[in-house]
């Protein structure tokens, strides 16, 4: 009975960590929306919508370059956790330091609205990015070297290269923005458009979940 008592507590540990992250990841990627502002003096009337993107077209870029980011680590936050079935204390400061690189990116990314053409700003947008992958590798490092937290101990080596190179992409994305930046400012911020691009091409670690699914039903 206490057994049973033990192991609700800990699914409950899990349950309650992951609607936190979820709720702590929406805030952030809504609030970069704010980062958005309407330009001093505008009039809409005299220069009509197509001006009126055109001076804000750099503010929308760096919003959607945020949200896709926070949007992508998001997805490898929730394909990581689909293979844990519970969590522990060192997990939990993992995952908390990792909400707190995402958090950062709001911040950043009105930053880098603010001071458009300052390079050193970009380098530090890289830097939060790297920051996050960063930490999001190492939950994931933890977790296989802990395979009681794991629903299959043994897990394919395949499927653990796939999603280590799938949480790698967003760091070496932010280290070649970085290097972009010395030669061109927009280079450096475009360059995180391909974070998407990579995270959507790894389908085995797709597969791998509903090959778990149905193992476990």
């Amino acid at each position: 009975m206490a057994e049973k008592t033990s192991a609700a507590v800990t699914r409950l540990t899990l349950d309650r960590l992951m609607a936190f992250t979820d709720g702590v990841i929406a805030i952030a990627i809504t609030i970069l929306v704010l980062g958005i502002d309407i330009p001093e003096g505008h009039r809409f009337s005299e220069s009509g919508l197509i001006g009126f993107l055109g001076r804000i077209g750099h503010d929308v870029v760096i919003y959607a370059v945020s949200f896709v980011a926070v949007a992508t680590f998001w997805l490898q936050h929730h394909a990581l956790f689909l293979y844990l079935r519970y969590c522990n204390r060192a997990l939990i400061w993992l995952n908390t330091l990792f909400l707190f690189s995402v958090t950062l990116i709001p911040f950043l990314s009105k930053l880098k609205i603010t001071y458009e053409q300052e390079p050193e700003v970009v380098r530090l947008f890289c830097a939060g990015i790297f920051f996050c992958g960063l930490m999001l590798l190492a939950m994931w490092r933890y977790v296989l070297s802990h395979s009681e937290l794991l629903w299959r101990p043994k897990m394919d080596q395949a499927v653990i290269r796939s999603m280590t190179r799938r949480i790698l992409l967003a760091p070496v994305v932010a280290v070649i923005a970085f290097c972009l930046s010395f030669v061109d400012v927009r280079l450096g911020t475009h360059a995180f458009f391909l974070i998407p691009l990579g995270a959507l091409r790894h389908r085995l670690v797709d597969s791998a979940w509903e090959r778990g699914e149905e193992s476990s039903t």
